[in-house]
């Protein structure tokens, strides 16, 4: 009898046919609080793995049946969500194998596990639910052994997105291009460029850290036109650009953006939304409690761009602004990363402030007065990628160095701000993020508008700011992403820095702290 998992995962996912509008059309995304399988030390046995992904998988299918009672077409589960990332549970590579699936390439063989569910498993499934596509992601054991740079274990082991149509064959897979400290997968030799067709257009696939990567998601976007894409993340937030990411990106590059997160706000993974060109159709964003959510909204299908469309959308050139106000520029660390800045001391006027080669300028009136607010400006590698940033932002208090740590809350509405950059790429995204009732939340962006490298608002923001943000890649000044070597310098920082520590505070600072995987991937991520 063949092993019964993927056959457990499929049971989530195999409908019937339903008629679809072409105009509007209802999606889901679903952030799931998973249940962790218990630490290991030893390698569990298949079927305590299977019974540990169970748990998971019982409840996203409870999810998906709720989301095609409300008339949902589409469905987006996260990644890892049958179980989290490999180091957090205490496996390695080898004792991952008893939790992943060989999931045959779908461009070859034709299957359907609801019509034939013995052809690769012996297992009886039934298909009760209506529902069009199903999206997931997964881990894909595949046999190499006629590669010559197969590893001695003789199979290679990827990090999967796996997508049913709406009869319930498989059409698709993905395997993640960019892995973020995902030592227990591999990485592909060339990103996989992951398309699908449905009854309500044409959908491209990635997952979490390739967002922020031209293979494959500017190809997909560029090269195919594709603009509606399904996004599987375990994406853990970062104060102030990495939250309102996901939106930012859609609004920047005219696309429909369906992200679905894990919910495990101790590890600080959460945040899930439906985004399109004009904003965040539904977010989610909530730290004060452990339960996911299914977000379900109404969005218009985008038709694939045109080479035209693409060239015609960056047409913008921009000037700096001189500063009509006293300037004291300071620096300080935001994400890592020095920036200058300079502080925001009148209710309204004009501000400028440079680094590098990037210069931004801010013109902005505020509703009250508010002396901890800054404009800042970072041209550089961020780590091993190249970033670009113009950025308004709120700090924590009356000191500069508390510029750019988390704080949610603000009671300061700015209106009629103009912000822009000249940077030299075209790949721009504007972040917006705001403070309601002291909880994150994104702009609807109705009173927004973003043209390449400027971002304006024309009125009063929604709610009070905490920042406002251009954030630019440029893709061709990146260097190799060796993330070895990068865990092996933040892991040498931390042995130099305990060293440094007198030993007295060293046991205390033990007693207190649990210094595991978890955090330290926590401490170095983004």
């Amino acid at each position: 009898m063949r092993d019964p998992t993927l056959s457990l995962y499929i049971l989530l996912f195999c409908f019937y046919l339903t008629v679809a509008d072409r105009r509007m059309v209802k999606f889901a995304v679903y952030e799931h609080n998973v249940t962790l399988p218990p630490i290991v030390k030893n390698a569990v046995n298949r079927q305590e793995a299977l019974h540990n992904m169970m748990i998971n998988l019982e409840a996203m299918k409870a999810i998906t049946e709720e989301a095609s009672k409300q008339g949902a077409k589409l469905i987006v589960l996260p990644e890892y969500g049958i179980f989290l990332p490999a180091s957090f549970i205490g496996l390695d590579k080898t004792k991952l194998i008893p939790y992943l699936e060989r999931i045959p390439n779908p461009k070859t063989v034709s299957w359907n596990p609801c019509d034939n569910p013995g052809r690769f498993l012996d297992v009886d499934l039934s298909s009760k639910e209506q529902f069009h596509i199903r999206r997931a992601n997964y881990g894909d054991l595949q046999p190499c052994q006629n590669d010559p740079d197969c590893p001695s274990s003789g199979h290679l082991q990827f990090n999967t997105n796996i997508v049913y149509d709406n009869r319930g064959t498989f059409i698709a897979k993905y395997h993640k291009f960019n892995l973020y400290y995902e030592f227990h997968f591999d990485t592909p030799k060339q990103a996989d460029i992951t398309t699908f067709q449905t009854l309500f257009g044409t959908f491209g696939v990635f997952t979490c850290f390739d967002i922020l990567f031209h293979d494959p998601t500017i190809e997909l976007i560029e090269k195919q036109g594709v603009r509606n894409i399904v996004f599987p993340t375990a994406w853990i937030d970062k104060f102030p650009f990495f939250i309102s990411f996901h939106s930012a990106f859609a609004i920047g590059s005219g696309i429909n953006f369906l992200s679905s997160n894990l919910h495990l706000p101790s590890y600080k993974f959460h945040g899930s939304g439906i985004y399109t060109p004009n904003g965040a159709a539904k977010y989610y964003y909530n730290v004060r409690t452990d339960e996911g959510r299914l977000l379900v909204a109404d969005i218009p299908i985008l038709e694939k761009f045109s080479k035209t469309q693409k060239t015609s959308a960056v047409t913008t050139t921009y000037k700096i602004v001189s500063a009509s106000n006293d300037q004291s520029q300071f620096r300080v660390r935001i994400s890592r990363d020095q920036f200058n800045m300079v502080p925001i001391n009148n209710r309204f006027g004009n501000v400028s402030v440079c680094h590098n080669t990037l210069c931004c300028s801010l013109s902005y009136q505020m509703t009250s007065d508010d002396k901890e607010f800054a404009f800042g400006a970072f041209d550089g590698l961020h780590r091993f990628y190249y970033v670009q940033i113009c950025t308004l932002l709120k700090c924590r208090d009356s000191n500069h160095k508390s510029c750019g740590l988390f704080t949610n809350t603000s009671t300061t509405y700015f209106k009629d701000i103009e912000i822009g950059g000249n940077f030299p790429g075209t790949y721009i995204y504007p972040e917006i993020l705001l403070s309601k009732d002291g909880e994150l939340t994104l702009s609807t962006f109705q009173k927004w508008q973003h043209n390449h490298n400027v971002l304006v608002l024309n009125g009063t923001s929604e709610f009070p700011l905490l920042s406002v943000s251009l954030f630019s890649r440029v893709y061709s000044k990146d260097r190799a992403t060796d993330i070895s070597s990068i865990l092996k310098s933040s892991i040498i920082s931390i042995v130099f820095m305990l060293l440094s520590v007198p030993a007295v505070t060293m046991i205390i600072l033990f007693h207190n702290i649990k210094l595991t995987k978890t955090t330290l991937f926590k401490s170095i991520y983004f």
